[in-house]
């Protein structure tokens, strides 16, 4: 039986341009994404020490899932080598798509897009290191990131999904409650890699801290303006960017093609593994194991 949001939770939603849903996910939806990264971790500690890069000592292998990362890339002496191997758009894997078509994050977005549902070609794996310029992220509006000629009539809902639990410290999400009405504003500010909003140019609204644990998720909408925060603690902030739109919406990134998670149109065009997806984009010309 699906779920879904509730009325009130739909029109808060589009009031606020964000919901935090407690308890969403299951355990075994998140559990095979990590026990994937588990594995590349190892596989990339192992090259790294192959490479010189660091001492076969300082592989940390009995460390938990939320430090070994760090703990690696401290040790290594190109300190973002691994970090760039694993962070970004990569993980096309069984863990992933797993996630990805998850049925209570689809029964959700049906709530407010319909039952044709495409999983968006914009999905990011986030590992957020310790003290690392590199992961905090400027106020910005996700459509700024995509073609907005193209996808700014489109309604695409992420979900910042966490696979540690998230907090203040260790570099949770913000939001500007309701600043979603205030349009499209000019990307123009800059912190390390990412183009963002300056707080001098940001429209008036609440900051909202978004403290999730594993099994919740924020759910925001393409013009919500929202932050990274830093990272002051010893441990990873894992998490991952999904993003859904209606099936023939422009997604803002035309070249790159999504899958379709759910259809009672064309049922049987639904992705049935990450098989499906990475064939999509092999028919497409693209590498499915680069960072797009």
């Amino acid at each position: 039986m699906k779920e879904g949001l509730t009325d009130s939770q739909i029109q808060t939603f589009h009031d606020d341009g964000y919901l935090i849903l407690r308890d969403l996910l299951s355990p075994g939806t998140t559990r095979p994404l990590m026990e994937e990264l588990d594995q590349k971790v190892d596989v990339l500690a192992a090259e790294a020490v192959r490479q010189g890069k660091l001492d076969p000592a300082q592989t940390f292998p009995d460390a938990p899932f939320s430090t070994r990362l760090a703990l690696v890339t401290a040790a290594s002496s190109e300190r973002n080598w691994i970090w760039q191997q694993i962070q970004g758009k990569r993980q096309k894997t069984a863990g992933m798509f797993t996630l990805r078509t998850a049925p209570a994050l689809l029964d959700v977005v049906e709530s407010l897009v319909g039952p044709e549902i495409l999983a968006h070609p914009q999905t990011v794996l986030r590992a957020k290191l310790p003290d690392h310029e590199e992961t905090v992220v400027p106020w910005h509006q996700d459509l700024a990131y995509l073609v907005p000629e193209e996808a700014g009539d489109t309604l695409v809902v992420n979900f910042w999904i966490p696979l540690v639990n998230a907090t203040p410290a260790n570099g949770c999400m913000q939001v500007l409650r309701g600043s979603h009405r205030a349009g499209l504003l000019p990307h123009t500010h800059r912190e390390s890699i990412y183009k963002g909003v300056a707080e001098a140019d940001l429209p008036e609204g609440e900051v909202v801290t978004c403290e999730v644990d594993v099994g919740d998720a924020l759910m925001t909408m393409e013009r919500l303006l929202h932050r990274s925060i830093p990272n002051t603690t010893d441990t990873v902030r894992w998490s991952v960017d999904t993003r859904y739109c209606r099936i023939g919406l422009p997604t803002g990134r035309e070249e790159i093609p999504g899958f379709i998670a759910r259809s009672r149109e064309q049922p049987e065009q639904v992705a049935r593994s990450h098989h499906d997806w990475i064939q999509a984009l092999v028919e497409a010309g693209l590498d499915p194991t680069a960072d797009k």
